[in-house]
């Protein structure tokens, strides 16, 4: 009977056991779907909307050219996919272009303020993304009166004739999460990109767009150094721009025509230990962006007298001791090592039309140099007349009148011509001598 029992309750928890098995497998099933149905709408990624006005109902059309006011060709057609695979491709259109009410709209109400905020979400802090901060540092640098609102596809030329600084688009543009320069980088990094990843992350859109936007973390910055560069010498090796720039004298607050010291920068920063570096790639080197802004957004540059400037002669030693530069720069014995002038105008050869004979040179430790020698000079340069003309010559060869003699004994061994001459007489004395001698005694 007791036997019976057991086996009944065995059998019963067996049954129960079964079923909370079977629920658990239930369950499991239901979650793996979900997460599948949920993975599989990740990877096939559904292309970016940020339309919610309709504006490529018109603009993704293509042929929509005109010629504008100015008599310049221009077109309203964007390239869809080439938008929604750009930096700005989730931002809506009217997240810009605030002053659109009605279609069609007249050009001047497509007016763009980089300081305005968008409706994406920045990452890390989950408020609306702005440029704000980037455009109050920029406000207040040297470039501070170009452009970064009022910004239109119609006023370009007018922009770029009449603005003395650069403008936020003049340096950056949408570009594509990895652009045309990248490819070959990204390339290189992720030749497995089709053959694995798109085991799983498949279509255009992952790989253009998301893909992109992810990948281009691996990479690392959009920008290097050289691009750094290449981006402040669109102005800067200009000469003819440069040569138009003024600028506010510190003691008379006047403005006055820059000088050929900046009107050279790129010039004399490209001869420097620096500007050759990474001119052969080499990323230890230095680049404008790195002294110039140092911190913050990269966009606060200041004149050297400012001082708040990182080039000002107080900040010098910080900055040239910058995490992966001279950590040594700060010690006090090397005050003058970060006084070196980058810009030297002494590293321009004098034959340079923009400064042949610049005052400045005559600053220079060359020129001090220069002059206490020159007394040296003045010595050899006579010691070399005297040898061209009343130098020992011997087979058409000159010899120094002094040292000349022992330079031959000494370190080509041969006798010189002077006392060959002398012991040949001192040997006729001799022999005459003797004869004279010989015959007293005849």
């Amino acid at each position: 009977m007791a036997g019976s029992l057991h086996r009944s309750v065995e059998e019963g928890e067996a049954v129960k056991a079964g079923y909370c098995l079977k629920r658990l497998q239930l369950i499991e099933i239901f979650l793996m779907t979900a997460i599948y149905v949920g993975f599989s709408q990740i990877v096939n990624s559904a292309e970016r909307h940020p339309d919610p006005d309709g504006c490529f109902s018109c603009h993704a059309l293509e042929g929509l050219d005109y010629i504008d006011k100015h008599g310049v060709l221009r077109s309203a057609s964007i390239d869809k996919k080439h938008y929604y695979s750009s930096l700005h491709g989730s931002v809506p259109c009217k997240d810009c272009h605030r002053k659109i009410r009605n279609y069609p709209h007249a050009v001047e109400n497509v007016e763009v303020n980089c300081a305005e905020s968008c409706h994406v979400e920045e990452p890390s802090e989950g408020e609306p993304y702005s440029h704000k901060y980037v455009v109050k540092e920029y406000e207040s640098s040297v470039h501070g009166e170009g452009w970064s609102k009022g910004l239109t596809g119609g006023n370009r030329l007018k922009e770029a004739n009449q603005a003395a600084d650069p403008s936020c688009r003049y340096c950056h543009s949408n570009e594509l999460y990895i652009g045309e320069a990248e490819l070959p980088k990204f390339k290189a990094s992720f030749d497995h990109l089709d053959s694995e990843c798109g085991s799983c992350h498949q279509g255009e859109v992952w790989l253009g767009q998301f893909g992109g936007h992810i990948l281009r973390r691996f990479i690392g910055s959009r920008w290097d150094k050289n691009d750094h560069n290449r981006m402040c010498n669109k102005c800067h090796a200009d000469h003819q721009r440069m040569a138009e720039v003024e600028l506010e004298n510190a003691e008379t607050r006047e403005k006055e025509k820059a000088g050929p010291r900046f009107i050279l920068a790129s010039d004399s920063y490209a001869t420097t230990l620096h500007g050759r570096l990474l001119e052969t790639e080499v990323m230890q080197g230095a680049s404008c962006i790195d002294c110039h802004a140092p911190t913050g957004f990269r966009h606060g540059v200041l004149r050297d007298e400012n001082s708040k400037a990182s080039t000002h002669a107080d900040n010098l030693a910080e900055t040239c001791a910058q995490s992966g530069c001279h950590g040594y720069a700060t010690h006090p014995l090397n005050h003058r090592f970060v006084k070196t002038d980058i810009h030297d105008i002494d590293m321009i050869p004098a034959v340079n039309d923009i400064a042949p004979r610049d005052p400045s040179r005559l600053e220079s430790s060359w020129i001090k140099a220069l002059i206490a020698l020159l007394p040296i000079v003045v010595v050899l340069g006579i010691g070399s007349l005297l040898w061209h003309f009343r130098g020992n010559k011997k087979r058409g060869v000159t010899y120094a009148v002094f040292g000349g003699d022992a330079f031959q004994e000494k370190m080509i061994g041969r006798k010189p011509k002077a006392k060959i001459k002398k012991h040949t007489s001192q040997n006729s004395v001799v022999e005459k001598q003797a004869a004279d001698n010989e015959a007293h005694e005849n």
